[in-house]
């Protein structure tokens, strides 16, 4: 009788949630002649994810910076989109590494111009894990945009790639 006997299923959830700051640097294809690239600047980005395969996770992005304080018109940007996130089985215990993607879209805004683009990410992270849940982050993105459109865009140049490296603080279950 007691082979027969089950106990009570009980589901895991693996979630990570993370806080970053750091410097973005974008890159523009076709700017006016005589326009130096936008000096790199602050970045913040905020994500989160949720396991739904062992090595998988899935979630989505907001992350914004600040380029080009020297220039009269500093640019803004914010994006944000959905996220993979492939966390590979090793390096095991307090450390963890990860690849990610996604698909997002970004708006943007300098001195009275704007506009918007699509984008797609890739990065490369990982964390420790100084006290459960507790972990450091570090993170090197590069965003690819492209379908440009707005008025920025067409006096500043496209910003093809966006460079970003971030650090942060995050809980990983």
């Amino acid at each position: 009788m007691i082979l027969l006997a089950s106990a009570p299923a009980g589901a895991q959830v693996h979630y990570d949630v993370g806080a970053l700051a750091g410097v973005s640097e974008h890159f523009l294809l076709d700017r006016p002649a005589g326009t130096n690239l936008p000096t790199p600047g602050p970045a913040l980005t905020l994500d989160g994810h949720v396991a739904v395969f062992p090595l998988l996770r899935i979630g989505g992005y907001l992350t914004g910076d600040v380029t080009d304080l020297d220039a009269p018109s500093p640019r803004w940007t914010l994006g944000g989109g959905m996220r993979l996130k492939v966390t590979p089985p090793w390096p095991r215990g307090k450390w963890r590494a990860w690849l990610a993607t996604g698909f997002g879209y970004v708006g943007a805004t300098s001195g009275g111009a704007g506009g918007g683009a699509l984008e797609i990410p890739v990065g490369i992270g990982g964390s420790y894990r100084f006290r459960k849940p507790w972990v450091l982050l570090l993170e090197l993105v590069t965003r690819f945009g492209f379908g440009h459109w707005g008025s920025l865009y067409e006096t500043r140049g496209t910003d093809v790639i966006t460079v970003g490296l971030w650090v942060g603080i995050g809980v990983d279950s």
